[in-house]
């Protein structure tokens, strides 16, 4: 404001300011002078490409893993701020801004900036979406505003009217965005149809469950949204451009594991690069060739619950509650033998020697490949007795690790879940297609209908054990539990690791656990949380909107029970 001030006074003293003013500046970029040839815009929409989610999980807000925080046990309470509303409106406000310059611009220049619109359009949806996940009905700003425009102080619209808003965007970036192999190798890495495809397909099963088991308005849309679930993820399995990543030829029993830290440099005993994998359809990319490009890994090696550990079958396909194979919890190596080898891939194993990015000494060198690394578990002790491996690099840092937001794998698992909850029922030719396709690339049994009645079994809870397993540390499950309206069951239980009463963790001095007695439930598994402290209620389902926006716009109003 001192800077206007003063150049007003400037042009009193002198009285030489012109009348007609150039009013673009001279030394900085502005929309007058941006915006003229194709490069400005995808140089604009490269922003979006920085916000996008990292190596961070939001599992550990959930049940599978544990770090104790105010979401998991639903301690969170109301405050001024939240940085995902600040953070995705302030990305909403910059697609609307490229969406309106693609309108203006030049007739000639249009047919080469279309991408950008589909681009914004794409990153538009994908923000509200994770505002309708977290609040629900949000207002709905379809272009920039200036601070006296009424859409500012508006009311919040409701889900269906922010569905069908997200649903549009998506459809207008389908037809807009090219498909993965026609993007050129300098663009790899950028959003494509298949993108589009996956979040239109994500969407609509996370609303049509949502709708079906949570009620509200656009129940009568629930089928519709099955359906296009099912369409969307049809579609990029018939398009031929993806495929389950499965290296047990070069890779054995590791392939699986590997796939998550491909990089560019060697990082595996077969030196296979990020380009050998068509599994993943949108990453946040890194390179660490790149300055500022190497991967934001996960802080601390996550620690799994015994909820999650329990979730692996054993590898009949039976569950550990059912399976002859389960040779219990008593000795430190039982519960991971006969077992789904995802729980191999996924979790450190006792007595595994394994190598870390996190210190160099334990990193591995592939000049001398055995060399170096630890050895899981003695005098090694995690907050449950379990520790993740999954998206763990062996390397030294920097990495160039990707991050999978979308790959094929949860397009199968979307496409078996919409098939089920739609019909209430799937037939073996699908399943066959989908999770099964899963089960394949990991050597176990296939899940058919004569399996589950023979044994018992329901088949959507296999169903969505399948997506538990399969998408372990990709910040999908606390989504999941709210909008199969199960967090209230899950959420509210005792967090529990390995079992100690009677085991080596007890008598075996060299397992970390010395000099120490851990809480422990009456069948001698530790209990990292009780369920005294984690009362999940009603009102958690959506998260409150935050307090200073209702004091800027009074028409906002608050989610139940806040």
């Amino acid at each position: 404001m001192k800077y206007i001030i003063a150049g007003f006074f400037t042009c009193l003293i002198f009285g030489s300011c012109k009348k007609n003013l150039d009013l673009a500046p001279q030394d900085t970029i502005s929309q007058v002078t941006f915006f003229k040839t194709a490069n400005d815009f995808k140089l604009f929409a490269n922003q979006f490409y920085n916000g996008l989610p990292g190596f961070n999980s939001d599992d550990d807000q959930s049940d599978i893993t544990t770090s104790l925080n105010n979401v998991s046990n639903s301690s969170y309470s109301t405050s001024p701020d939240d940085g995902i509303w600040n953070g995705y409106y302030g990305n909403i406000r910059n697609a609307n801004l490229l969406m309106e310059e693609v309108t203006a611009a030049v007739a000639g220049l249009q047919p080469a900036i279309a991408t950008y619109d589909g681009e914004a359009r794409f990153f538009r949806a994908f923000a509200y979406y994770n505002l309708l996940k977290r609040f629900g009905g949000v207002p709905i700003i379809d272009k920039s505003l200036t601070l006296n425009d009424n859409l500012l102080y508006g009311p919040r619209n409701s889900r269906v009217d922010v569905v069908h808003f997200i649903l549009a965007d998506l459809e207008k970036a389908i037809a807009e965005l090219p498909a993965a192999d026609k993007i050129p190798a300098a663009d790899q890495g950028r959003v494509t149809r298949g993108a589009a495809l996956a979040l239109k397909a994500r969407i609509c099963l996370f609303e049509g469950t949502w709708r079906k088991y949570q009620g509200g308005d656009g129940r009568d849309e629930i089928n519709g949204l099955l359906d296009s679930a099912v369409s969307a993820s049809g579609k990029i399995m018939q398009s031929g451009l993806y495929k389950l990543f499965d290296r047990r030829d070069v890779l054995g029993d590791d392939s699986y594991r590997y796939f998550f830290i491909l990089d560019k440099k060697q990082s595996n005993p077969a030196n296979l690069t990020k380009n050998a994998q068509s599994e993943n359809i949108f990453v946040r990319k890194y390179d660490a060739t790149i300055p500022g490009g190497a991967a934001g890994l996960l802080p601390v090696q996550p620690t799994p619950t015994k909820k999650m550990a329990d979730m692996f079958l054993c590898e009949d396909g039976l569950p550990v509650s059912k399976s002859p194979l389960f040779k219990g919890y008593d000795s430190i190596l039982t519960e991971y033998k006969n077992r789904d080898l995802r729980m191999k891939n996924f979790f450190l194993t006792p007595y595994q020697h394994f190598w870390s990015y996190l210190l160099t000494a334990y990193s591995r060198n592939w000049s001398n490949p055995e060399a170096g690394g630890e050895y899981f578990i003695k005098g090694f002790t995690s907050q449950t007795g379990y520790v993740a491996q999954k998206l763990q690099p062996e390397i030294a840092l920097p990495s160039g690790v990707d991050y999978p937001l979308m790959r094929y794998s949860e397009i199968l698992l979307i496409y078996a879940e919409a098939m089920f909850e739609k019909n209430g029922s799937i037939n073996d030719a699908d399943l066959g297609v989908s999770i099964n396709r899963l089960r394949q690339r990991v050597g176990m049994p296939y899940l058919t209908n004569a399996f589950i009645s023979a044994n018992g079994l329901d088949m959507q809870t296999e169903i969505r054990r399948e997506r538990t397993v399969e998408l372990f540390l990709e910040g999908f499950r606390f989504d999941d539990l709210r909008r199969w309206k199960t967090a209230k069951t899950e959420l509210s239980q005792d967090v529990l690791g390995i079992k100690y009463a009677g085991t080596q963790y007890q008598t075996d001095q060299d397992y970390g656990w010395a000099g120490r007695t851990p809480g422990m439930d009456a069948h001698g598994f530790i209990v990292i949380e009780s369920a005294g402290k984690r009362q999940f209620q009603d009102r958690n389902y959506l998260f409150p909107i935050p307090t200073r926006q209702i004091l800027l716009n009074p028409q906002l109003t608050q989610n139940p029970g806040w």
